[in-house]
């Protein structure tokens, strides 16, 4: 076995370890309400300054640990990586649903705004290489068009 079917088969169980162990424990106990599941010793963590930094730090740990496993699989080109960057995010969304609805609102504001950054940030670079691409060839003598 080669180690790039190693390493596939391997994420592909992580992920499936994730998806399954969420799922199994949504399906057997129900998704617990944070707030309720401590009996209410986090509802001042909850609601600092109106819930934000929860739905901030929910995003950016989801963004962080999708971006380790992107770059991994940029590193080794590869799309073995990728995987269980889904399983982490869908153990991220089964804690978002424990928690109240205000916060949920706040997660997904967070989360188009990460979209809509990202969106930018791929129009730009499309539009910087396509003008390095037309710079160069009025310095190599290659008409344009």
């Amino acid at each position: 076995m080669g180690s790039g079917t190693a390493r596939f088969v391997l994420s592909s169980l992580l992920a499936g370890f994730l998806f399954a162990g969420s799922l199994t424990y949504g399906l057997l106990w129900g998704v617990p309400q944070w707030n309720q599941a401590f009996q209410g010793t986090l509802a001042p963590a909850i609601s600092a300054y109106g819930g934000w930094p929860m739905s901030i730090g929910i995003v950016t740990v989801g963004l962080l640990m999708t971006g380790i496993f992107a770059g991994l699989s940029w590193k080794h080109a590869t799309v073995d990586y990728l995987i269980p960057a889904l399983g982490v995010v869908s153990v991220l969304a089964f804690v978002v649903l424990g928690l109240p609805a205000p916060i949920i609102a706040q997660i997904r504001n967070a989360l188009s705004l990460v979209v809509v950054a990202l969106c930018g940030l791929m129009v730009a670079g499309i539009l910087f290489l396509a003008f390095r691409d037309r710079l160069s060839r009025n310095r190599r003598g290659v008409p344009p068009g």
